[in-house]
């Protein structure tokens, strides 16, 4: 009831501002917009919206991409909202019918658009490659190089087809140190030498040759289309190919290709909202934006490609994009994007209270979110599943990183953190209170500063499970200041790496903290008061409760530190993140699940077709995986 009468008494306040129009499915672009006679395309209405105006859409699936054509003011905000207990959907996708049987079990159907990515039932399928993969986008299966040569070409015993076959194809390469990705062309192969060959190296770096343990994937050809779940499009003829899953017809399904980058486009606008819309196979843009809101949004599939090149590659584009200044994601959630899921950029953007999974599923240099500027928030959001690191805060500054739960990072590369910055001055950002676990990869940390990254403050945080380090701060480096942090079942609890030996930490302190493993330390800094042991007195750390228990010789162990443990309660400041009888804090969201109980992509029906499936459940791998977590 609250929510009710909050959305009608912010409607009929806006009213009075502007105008309200609008959408619904059964409307016509020729009406003129109100509640008894609505707009059929929230386009039209956008076309129309000025400062104050209000455009409500009806429950349904809308194919268009939405451009206001005005900003709106401080006082009077253009607003875009789905109606109140209504699922609304805005897509980027384009339904494909016509499917005739083309042999065995693949169907073909002809297209007027070229596209690289294809659903079924709202599930992306997956491009015909080698080897064969299921549709876990971030637990591949990936070939193994033998070996290769400057970079121009790959060996693998595994590839017997006869000469010339993968000419043509594209090749997605992890190499050398496996941290990014690239693609080429295959110009040439020899059956007899196991040997791919494309005309340009990427780098001839020892971190980026191609080289035995290489991993990669084929894709491009017809020919590849062998297995459920694969489709291929001839660009040439218009012609799409496709096996589903279960083997049968594409006329019991829903199947639709992405069409469009983008679902609501408010670049460069000022004081749009948005709330209470779902967004398939498409994004939101807030670039270059100011004072713009997107609140209970919820986005699959925002971004996709398939060509690489390395550490570049998504990093500014993908995703809900946020840039200019003093722009807010609230309250929503994105999924399965190939790079960022949502990229922070500008100054002074907030991204609050936010679900974000499964990013970059094309191994670049994304996360699942990736920020960078100048004070900007990220907070109370729940962040997971990365190819590379969770989040990206490369070149974030004067910023904070705080209560946010992230976890599974590094699932398709090496040397990385959950959290990760490189070369960054990070200008007194703060990332505190935030739960850090669970990074795969072989250089697995937790809060990783990287070389040259001086100025972060790291307090009350919560990093284990990590197969390297809890905290890594790689030298040169000065002014650090760690603080109360709970480090716990890392490969070791704090260390670093530097060129030459250095060695270098000047002016950094490191005070109250538990380390439950190897702890190494740069010089020029203090350090004092920190736990190092096996027996800390957690309450529970198996399940994920790094409170301290009655009798921990934590309790009453540390110093105070102005500004970080005041309140502090018994005879002196506690160590680790949490004070024995204190807040038990909880980090990530708090709003539960996206309502993504069925996507319905479901179009208008054409005359003499068969009726369309019904909506499709979602399929269980949409949801936020059980945690371990604090629970007093």
């Amino acid at each position: 009831m609250l929510l009710a009468f909050f959305f009608l008494g912010a409607l009929t306040a806006n009213s009075a501002l502007g105008a309200t129009y609008f959408v619904s499915l059964e409307g016509n672009d020729d009406n003129p917009g109100t509640e008894a006679a609505p707009f059929r395309t929230i386009g039209r209405a956008a076309a129309l919206m000025g400062p104050g105006d209000t455009c409500v859409v009806h429950e349904g699936f809308y194919r268009e991409t939405v451009r206001p054509t005005k900003s709106g003011t401080e006082h009077a905000p253009i607003r875009f909202v789905a109606a109140e207990n209504e699922k609304v959907w805005v897509a980027g996708t384009e339904q494909i019918t016509g499917w005739t049987l083309h042999q065995g079990k693949i169907y073909r159907a002809q297209v007027d658009f070229d596209f690289d990515q294809l659903f079924v039932d709202g599930r992306m399928m997956i491009e015909a490659r080698w080897p064969n993969t299921g549709l876990d986008l971030l637990h591949p299966t990936l070939a193994e190089a033998d070996g290769g040569k400057d970079n121009l070409t790959l060996v693998d015993a595994d590839l017997t087809q006869p000469d010339g076959f993968w000419v043509g194809a594209t090749a997605h390469i992890i190499p050398g140190a496996h941290w990014v990705s690239w693609t080429r062309t295959i110009t040439g192969y020899s059956q007899e030498r196991h040997e791919l060959s494309w005309d340009e190296p990427w780098s001839t770096d020892w971190a980026y040759i191609t080289k035995e343990g290489s991993r990669y994937y084929l894709f491009g050809k017809l020919e590849l289309l062998d297995a459920p779940g694969e489709w291929y499009l001839d660009k040439a003829t218009g012609t799409v190919y496709l096996w589903l899953p279960e083997g049968d017809d594409p006329l019991l399904h829903v199947v639709e290709a992405k069409r469009r980058s983008l679902a609501f486009d408010l670049s460069g606008l000022s004081h749009v909202e948005l709330r209470g819309f779902c967004v398939f196979g498409a994004t939101i843009t807030m670039a270059g934006a100011d004072h713009c809101l997107v609140e209970d949004c919820h986005v699959l599939y925002p971004s996709h490609f398939t060509q690489c090149a390395g550490w570049g590659t998504g990093m500014d584009d993908t995703g809900i994009v946020i840039s200019g200044h003093d722009n807010e994601l609230r309250r929503s959630s994105v999924a399965y994007s190939a790079g960022n899921g949502v990229t922070l950029l500008g100054e002074s953007n907030k991204m609050v209270n936010c679900l974000v999974h499964d990013c970059n599923y094309m191994a670049t240099e994304c996360g699942v979110v990736r920020a960078m500027g100048r004070h900007h928030l990220i907070s109370h959001c729940t962040l997971f599943n990365g190819g590379r690191s969770v989040l990206v805060n490369r070149y974030l500054r004067a910023s904070r990183v705080e209560y946010n739960h992230m976890f599974n990072a590094g699932l398709l590369t090496a040397d990385l953190g959950v959290t990760y910055c490189y070369d960054t001055d990070g200008e007194g950002t703060v990332i505190a209170y935030n739960w850090v676990h669970d990074n795969h990869a072989v250089t697995g940390v937790g809060i990783y500063i990287d070389n040259n990254s001086p100025n972060h403050v790291i307090h009350h945080n919560c990093s284990w499970n990590n197969r390297d380090s809890g905290i890594r701060l790689n030298t040169p480096t000065a002014n650090i200041l760690v603080y109360n942090n709970t480090c716990y079942n890392n490969g070791d609890s704090i260390n670093y790496w530097g060129p030459d030996n250095n060695s270098e930490w000047q002016g950094s302190r490191i005070f109250n903290n538990i380390f439950t493993d190897t702890v190494r330390l740069g010089t020029n800094i203090e350090a004092g008061s920190n736990y190092e042991g096996k027996e800390p007195g957690f309450v529970d750390a198996e399940s994920g409760d790094f409170g301290l228990a009655e009798g921990s010789p934590c309790i009453d162990a540390g110093v105070p530190l102005p500004g970080f443990t005041d309140g502090f309660l018994g005879l002196a400041p506690d160590l680790g993140a949490y004070e024995f009888g204190g807040d038990d804090w909880v980090p990530g969201h708090d709003w539960g699940f996206p309502p993504y109980e069925e996507v319905d992509t479901r179009g208008e029906e054409e005359e003499g077709a068969p009726p369309p499936p019904a909506p499709a459940p979602m399929p269980e791998y949409f949801y936020i995986p059980d945690q371990p977590g604090h629970a007093r």
